[in-house]
């Protein structure tokens, strides 16, 4: 939400002020003076049609459908020049699923007191035909293909409100309270494999809060700032699972036709962070914080037969320090220095929920998600003669991991990081500045921690000989050996008072080292990074925008099919990219005194491919999305406080995204309607009213 602030001083200070310096003011110029000291309020009402398939045009503002709609504004503000006090009133979007609201109170120097309230709407821009019975309630039922289907359109409400209190006390002591309630009700698509059978489609019903306390004490004196406070989190699910009957596997309905949500949990938060000024040109920082994530939600009833416990006892305690130090002690040379500890114990009892079953391929237990992280980082900034200035750094990153008590991967226990970069910035003319920069990075580990023992009997991953591959020992991207070099260029050119143009070039290229002479894992990735923005200005109160950009990130991955000694060997690889383009101009003109005109267009595309490779693979197909958006507004203030807004928007959206598409994806007959050409026409017609 949108927050204003104003700082005022009395009236009549102010006026006698600038009589004083100034003399008489012309009216023009006390206009200027009274929006300083009284900022202005303004009304805005109108109404809106939309006409086309909106189903992303409108994703998040309820404008998802042809219609018409109803669109409000408001920014009111009140001030009581005798004792500095503030009313304050923010509506946004007034009519439509994601409207706002806020009101707040302010005595300067003493106290605020505000109240916000928001809605947002997110609509799922698919469809589904299904023929699930009880969509998105607690009680669904799966049918068989041959079964009538009925269209299911899934969405997400949050309804936010909070209320805050600011109090400032004597002796540079002040406090914050925040309380922040939400609640999220709806449903979204789901589902889940009927083993023995096929995928068939769910929805998950929501009906949940998230309830947080902030309370905050800070002090300010001559050179020490501090702040200490506690945050506290309350999450609880209206239901603790959902039931699904009808025509599921044999053995799907032999297990438990419950499926489980969001289990009710909270946090606790406390800290205390500061800064001190030690001498003019340095200071110092902290910040220490503990806290404690509780889960201990009974599972849902009635109990599977052979549970170690009723609930999962979850608790997760984290410590966290944070000191920093930056000085400049030369007129040439500034320095920063930081250093973070991060200490994460799970404490929730390690048990065996599960044993082994048919494609089951866990120990059952629960996993320690226990871990410790150090981080440090240095860098400085030194000027040379002829405007050169030369910056670097060291950055060290370590994490120590607690090992799953089961694996289906190898794991690096500790993993070190380290990042070196230098760079050069020079004012090349008076018009003309540039940077360069490169960056290398190095992250290794200990010895990989071997897969463990499952039900399915993985064995080691690659031995050098024999059909020994498994799904181990394939460096995950998260903690495998890599090297990183990256290279940045900046530019900044105002070849005119009116003209300013800014380029930026920066390329990466990753290299992941195989491990235990192993032909699958990571192998190499890059990513290149284009773009260049300009503005030019008519006059005081008209500019021209363009702007252009393209990112480019490939990575290559080797696999193999096989899993256990008695399937051959399938190996293959992907060449996964990412390429993204786009493209925008924009103008705004003043027109006249009373008419202010602008246009925006902007086209983007989207296109990922995946580059199969390898004895009988074919490759998935490639996925495009291009999308495009033009934006006419006309502003006639046909009195100097009143005026009107007019507003046209072509949108348009194009996709082949093949993912979601044909009668394959589910096997009880679900298909989703993607919408995958999609345009709109919107026209918008507001009156506003302003004044001081």
């Amino acid at each position: 939400m949108k927050t204003n602030y104003a700082f005022n001083l009395p009236l009549t200070a102010v006026a006698a002020g600038l009589l004083l310096a100034f003399g008489p003011a012309s009216a023009q110029d006390a206009d200027e003076v009274a929006k300083l000291i009284r900022p202005e309020s303004s009304v805005s009402v109108g109404a809106a049609n939309v006409n086309g398939t909106a189903r992303r045009f409108g994703e998040y503002t309820g404008q998802n459908t042809s219609g018409g709609y109803f669109i409000g504004d408001a920014d009111i503000k009140t001030r009581d020049d005798a004792s500095g006090t503030w009313w304050r009133l923010n509506a946004r979007n007034l009519g439509l699923d994601n409207r706002e609201i806020r009101v707040e109170y302010e005595k300067q120097g003493d106290l605020a007191v505000f109240l916000e309230y928001g809605e947002l709407t997110h609509y799922d821009p698919m469809t589904f035909s299904t023929a699930l019975g009880g969509a998105g309630t607690y009680q669904q039922t799966v049918n068989t293909v041959t079964s009538p289907t009925t269209l299911y359109d899934s969405q997400i409400t949050r309804k936010n409100t909070k209320l805050g209190f600011d109090k400032v006390l004597d002796k540079g002591l002040s406090v914050q309270v925040r309380l922040r309630n939400e609640d999220k009700q709806g449903s979204r698509n789901t589902g889940f494999y009927d083993v023995g059978s096929h995928l068939s489609f769910l929805t998950e019903p929501l009906n949940q809060k998230t309830r947080e306390i902030e309370a905050t004490i800070n002090y300010a004196g001559q050179n020490l700032l501090l702040s200490a406070g506690y945050l506290g989190s309350f999450f609880t699910n209206d239901s603790d699972h959902y039931n699904v009957t009808g025509h599921v596997g044999a053995y799907s309905a032999s297990i438990d036709p419950n499926m489980s949500l969001a289990p009710d949990n909270e946090a606790h938060n406390v800290f205390v962070s500061g800064n001190y000024r030690f001498t003019p040109t340095t200071r110092g920082l902290f910040k220490v914080s503990y806290t404690r994530g509780l889960q201990n939600n009974d599972f849902y009833s009635p109990l599977r037969a052979g549970l170690p416990a009723t609930s999962l006892q979850g608790r997760v305690d984290t410590t966290a320090v944070t000191m920093g130090l930056s000085s400049n002690p030369s007129s040439r040379l500034a320095l920063n220095a930081n250093l973070r500890y991060e200490d994460r114990q799970d404490k929730t009892p390690l048990l065996r929920y599960f044993t082994g079953t048919p494609s089951y391929t866990g120990s059952g237990y629960n996993n320690d998600t226990s871990r410790r992280n150090v981080s440090a980082k240095l860098d400085g900034t030194y000027r040379l003669p002829m405007l050169f200035s030369v910056v670097g750094g060291l950055d060290w990153t370590q994490v120590d991991r607690t090992l799953p008590v089961a694996r289906s991967l190898d794991w690096h226990r500790s993993t070190d990081e380290w990042s070196a970069r230098l760079g050069l910035r020079r004012s090349l003319a008076d018009n003309l500045n540039g940077s360069v920069s490169v960056v290398h990075s190095n992250r290794t580990g200990d010895v990989y921690a071997p897969t463990t023992t499952y039900a399915k009997g993985f064995s080691d991953f690659y031995s050098g000989a024999a059909n020994t591959l498994t799904p181990s020992f394939i460096n995950p991207i998260h903690w495998a050996d890599r090297k990183r070099d990256k290279v940045k260029a900046n530019l900044d050119w105002t070849p005119l008072e009116a003209l300013s143009v800014q380029f930026i070039a920066q390329s990466a290229w990753d290299r992941y080292g195989a491990y235990n002479g192993s032909p699958v894992g990571n192998d190499r990735g890059r990513a290149v990074l284009l773009s260049a923005d300009a503005s030019y200005a008519l006059s005081e109160d008209s500019n021209l925008t363009a702007w252009i950009s393209q990112d480019d990130t490939h990575m290559r991955q080797k696999t193999n099919m096989g899993y256990v000694g008695n399937v051959a060997q399938s190996p293959w690889s992907a060449n996964l990219g990412n390429l993204g383009k786009s493209i925008g101009v924009g103008a705004n003109v003043k027109a006249s005194e009373k008419l202010r005109l602008s246009a925006e267009y902007q086209l983007s595309l989207d296109r990922n491919e995946f580059g199969m490779q390898g004895n009988g693979v074919t490759s998935a197909p490639t996925i495009t999305n291009r999308h495009a958006s033009l934006k006419l507004t006309g502003d006639y203030a046909y009195r100097p406080n009143m005026g009107v807004k007019v507003q046209y928007v072509y949108d348009r959206w194009r996709s082949n995204d093949w993912t979601w598409s044909g009668e394959s994806l589910y096997g009880d007959g679900t298909t989703a309607n993607v919408y995958p050409n999609q345009s709109v026409n919107y026209v918008g017609v507001f009156a506003y009213f302003k004044w001081l």
